[in-house]
């Protein structure tokens, strides 16, 4: 039966489907017809179809043959064919559909399906894929020696009360090697992984991950002698957060307390600038700005203080995309606080505005707010302190244009003797020695030499070849953060601890289908991908499918109706004291 025709019958055809071959393999008799049976099939390329299927045996040994074509185009007993399986698993990771898109869809092509339907066969997608992948381990092990062998990238994700969904990839290749969902990132649980990872793929020529305590020590007990880097960005995010989360978590508590967001927000309401004034004045402002000419032209000071106060505002979300300690949203907002005050008194607009004196009232107790300033003080000149070695490891720098994928730039050696210097400035500056900036000395002592590993010299083709990590372990930060922003546009949900909960360990596998390298590896001769599921056994997916299901730990719904009670403990030891 061809498969290529895209006609979707109007209605269900028989189709009849017969061994190729009579003749028994086995003993090379003549096999007899043993029966016939009917089976309803959906197949994206044809629609819904009969299948009317003859099954041959061989009377001499018992040889039973049934339809090798028909087992070609869908999983025995299973009403939807391999093709279909593909479609929906493609649909739902690769490009983000959701259930109703998927099946209104295959409703188009002569298919009806279930929402229920379509996850479980979004779920068999996931098992087919991974044990496809396992079954070319082999073949993938040999692409990466033969590349000089593979640098491993290990980080983990969660959110909430979700498992810890921990992955390997090769930085080389690019490929997920395995993924698996962890109850925590403790080296009893990382452990196991690494070992299965080196049976698979053999020991990496270097490592990059974060400084989390479990990966450090299981790496240490499975590859004792591979080379260990630390991920710069990590590195530093954590230098930064020990250095000054304390004063900025005061900062921010300190605004809170005096509500100056709330109170300035009531101000601009106050002003009542209407849609088309608003948009008049903001031309004419705008034009002067660019021709930086220094009178306002014909905007009012009312606007002039609209504008400056949303301008305080939006300090507040203010950065480069790097996230906290890189970008300290509140100390940027205090700081265009103290401006608006400097630019109102400059201006004199609050000898001519009602509503500027209100805002120098909102203002007025952040001043004398000795908590808040001693507070602005120390962060900013931690952040001083900071921002130099920031400079130095030249990584995630002010005003860069990556954000997070920011890989860093210049050569670890340059990178090293400028880090050196700041190093020595630090220890020699008396003035610091809080504990703050001790910490920082000695964490750069503790890692420097994972910090500054040499390159690796590997052989690939009989030729040496120098190898250098990347610096950062943005790879794997790039992939969890677009397979967020996947889920959340399927599910139309920013929090992401359900479907972490819910998807199966080796859903990060599809980010493989993207190499054109792998999938050819993949399919292993095959001419496509619904043929290559074929090849794998139905009882490999079902004990994978059970494994994924048990690995999933979910309450019993009579135990959460039970627990929803709030006087369960009462009732509890009423029943013991009765017994």
């Amino acid at each position: 039966m061809s498969t290529g025709n895209q006609q979707v019958f109007a209605n269900s055809p028989i189709v009849t489907f017969s061994p190729e071959n009579t003749v028994c393999p086995s003993c090379h008799g003549r096999m007899k017809v043993l029966k016939t049976r009917e089976r309803n099939l959906a197949l994206y390329s044809v629609g819904a179809i009969t299948a009317h299927e003859t099954v041959y045996s061989c009377p001499a040994c018992g040889y039973m043959a049934p339809s090798q074509e028909l087992a070609s185009l869908a999983p025995p007993r299973n009403t939807f064919g391999y093709d279909v399986i593909i479609y929906i698993g493609e649909a739902i990771f690769r490009h983000a559909r959701n259930e109703q898109e998927i099946r209104a869809h295959l409703l188009k092509r002569g298919i009806s399906i279930s929402a229920s339907e379509v996850g479980l066969l979004a779920k068999k997608y996931i098992c087919y894929l991974a044990c496809a992948h396992r079954e070319t381990s082999a073949a993938l092990r040999t692409h990466m020696q033969d590349q000089g062998g593979y640098i491993l990238h290990l980080d983990g994700t969660c959110e909430a009360d979700s498992p810890h969904l921990f992955v390997g990839l090769d930085e080389i290749s690019s490929f997920v090697l395995d993924s698996v969902k962890l109850p925590s990132e403790k080296k009893e649980a990382i452990v196991p992984f690494l070992q299965k990872l080196e049976l698979a793929y053999g020991k990496p020529v270097a490592l990059v991950h974060d400084m989390g305590t479990g990966i450090l020590s299981a790496v240490k007990e499975v590859f004792p002698e591979v080379p260990d880097v630390i991920c710069h960005f990590h590195f530093l995010r954590d230098i930064g957060k020990d250095l000054f989360q304390r004063e900025h978590d005061h900062l921010r508590s300190r605004l809170r307390c005096h509500g100056v967001q709330s109170k300035l927000r009531k101000v601009l309401q106050q002003c009542q600038i209407t849609q088309v004034i608003c948009t008049e004045e903001l031309e004419a402002l705008s034009a002067t700005i660019k021709s930086a000419q220094k009178s306002t032209g014909s905007c009012s000071e009312e606007f002039l203080l609209y504008t400056l106060i949303h301008w305080a505002l939006a300090g507040k979300t203010e950065g480069d995309g790097y996230g906290f300690p890189f970008d300290r949203p509140y100390m940027t907002f205090l700081t265009r606080l103290y401006k608006l005050r400097d630019t109102i008194n400059q201006m004199k607009l609050h000898q001519r505005l009602p509503l500027a004196n209100t805002v120098l009232a909102v203002l007025r107790p952040i001043w004398y707010d000795q908590q808040l300033i001693t507070a602005y003080k120390r962060l900013k000149n931690k952040i001083t302190v900071f921002d130099q070695l920031r400079a130095a490891m030249s990584i995630a720098e002010p005003a860069g244009k990556l954000g997070l994928n920011d890989p860093g730039s210049g050569t670890i050696h340059t990178i090293e003797a400028r880090v050196k210097k700041f190093y020595h400035q630090l220890v020699k500056n008396d003035e610091l020695q809080e504990i703050g900036y001790q910490k920082m000395q000695q964490q750069l002592e503790k890692y420097w030499e994972k910090l500054f590993a040499d390159p690796i010299v590997v052989t690939r083709r009989g030729e040496p070849l120098t190898l250098t990590p990347q610096r950062t372990n943005n790879i794997l930060e790039q992939f969890f953060r677009n397979m967020k922003h996947h889920y959340c546009r399927k599910s139309g949900y920013a929090a992401m601890n359900k479907s972490l909960t819910a998807m199966l360990s080796t859903t990060p596998l599809v980010k493989n289908l993207d190499n054109p390298e792998y999938y050819k590896l993949l399919l292993n001769g095959c001419p496509s991908l619904a043929e290559r599921f074929s090849q794998i056994e139905v009882t490999t997916i079902q004990k994978m499918f059970s494994a994924e299901a048990e690995s999933v730990q979910r309450v019993n719904p009579r135990i959460k109706k039970l627990i929803k009670d709030p006087k369960l403990p009462n009732r509890l030891m009423a029943m013991v004291r009765s017994a």
